[in-house]
């Protein structure tokens, strides 16, 4: 009912109170022409009532307007007319500028129509029925007023709490758009000193192979096979690159980052804290550089995410190589990321969305998440052999 009463526009509250209005007046026509408690002429009755409840077409945007002219109005009418407590529409009209005064009033002026209003029909209740002041008061006053302002402090802070989720929606989804450009220009940056690497490796071997080309043919074909097979490699990474390589200082390097040398990085989060078991399974084969640095990466960022969750737990790598690709897997029993968005880049990296954009490049997939019987599981696969674009 609330996101139908949300879905309503402008329009459609126009015409709201304009039906309102509609119903007050029969409402009002009906009672004084029946009423025989009616004072003074009927017609006059009838047009001051009336001109109270079009008042109420300015209840939203001018709501002070209509508190006024009830209060105002209905006190004329008391003193030179019918007396309000004879009039069952009088009843209506209160309930309905109780409820507008507590919807629509802004703060302070808002408890100062109810100051005045509480004021008035105490006064007039006292002088026409002393013995019956707090009821009316109460339940046709004060009661509508509380419910429009409860109404209207919910619907404020319905309206907060949906600004504030949008807000950090728009904030998360702009952190993961950076996350994602950071990662991939990294990512460039260290395919840029593997390409760097391979060219080097080209250059040195043509230049041999031109050397020997009159004395050892055979040498010079083998060179030649070294540096047709070295392009081709470079070639595949560079078909990966994603945008243009970032520029920034050099990371310090420790030697080759290799999946080969997971040991190291399941040695370093021993030293570090964790109790870590480490598996590789299957015949290894020489992973394309990219592929290889992108498993490196995805190990350690896996173990530096235990580590900052779970400092202590235990945690099993696993290395599995399988025909055509490379299977890795890091589960730890500590109880991780509450999700995904505290995947962070505590080791340099940005975390899942760091991970899945290293795999995305060579088409590769990973998925994290929690254990069914308790812990934090990623899982990797990446091929042995980057896929060439069409």
């Amino acid at each position: 009912m609330r996101e139908r009463l949300r879905g309503l526009s402008e329009r459609d509250w126009r015409t709201l109170d304009r039906l309102l209005v509609a119903g007050l007046i029969v409402v009002a026509t009906v009672d004084l022409s029946t009423n025989s408690k009616v004072e003074g002429p009927l017609w006059l009755n009838l047009l001051l009532i009336i001109l109270i409840a079009l008042s109420f077409l300015w209840r939203r945007t001018q709501p002070l307007i209509p508190v006024v002219c009830v209060f105002v109005v209905m006190s004329a009418m008391a003193v030179w007319l019918t007396e309000p407590p004879n009039m069952f529409v009088a009843v209506l009209i209160l309930v309905t500028v109780g409820y507008a005064a507590g919807r629509h009033l802004a703060g302070r002026v808002s408890t100062v129509a109810l100051a005045f209003g509480t004021v008035v029909m105490v006064v007039l209740a006292a002088v026409y029925d002393p013995n019956d002041i707090i009821f009316p008061v109460t339940f046709f006053w004060i009661l509508p007023w509380l419910a429009g302002r409860t109404l209207r402090n919910q619907t404020r802070l319905a309206r907060e709490l949906a600004e504030k989720a949008e807000r950090a929606q728009h904030a998360r989804e702009e952190d993961e758009r950076r996350a994602i450009m950071t990662e991939r220009n990294r990512i460039a940056r260290e395919l840029h000193d593997v390409l760097a690497h391979n060219l080097s490796v080209m250059v040195v071997q043509a230049a041999g192979a031109r050397q020997v080309l009159d004395k050892s043919p055979e040498r010079a074909v083998e060179a030649a096979a070294l540096i047709e097979r070295t392009g081709r490699e470079a070639l595949a990474e560079i078909r990966h690159l994603f945008g243009p390589v970032r520029r920034g200082g050099p990371e310090p390097l420790s030697g080759a980052q290799s999946i080969a040398r997971v040991d190291d990085l399941a040695r370093r989060a021993r030293e570090a804290g964790l109790r870590v078991e480490l598996r590789v399974t299957g015949d290894a084969v020489e992973l394309p550089a990219g592929i290889d640095l992108a498993a490196y990466r995805i190990v350690q960022e896996a173990l530096t995410n235990t580590l900052k969750h779970s400092p202590g737990a235990r945690a099993r790598v696993t290395v599995a190589y399988e025909p055509n690709e490379v299977v890795l897997s890091v589960e730890d029993d500590g109880e991780g990321p509450r999700d995904e968005h505290e995947l962070g880049g505590a080791g340099g990296g940005h975390g899942l969305v760091g991970m899945r954009e290293r795999a995305a490049v060579y088409g590769g997939v990973v998925q994290a998440g929690r254990e069914p019987n308790g812990g934090f599981a990623v899982r990797a696969r990446l091929p042995t052999r980057p896929l060439v674009p069409a």
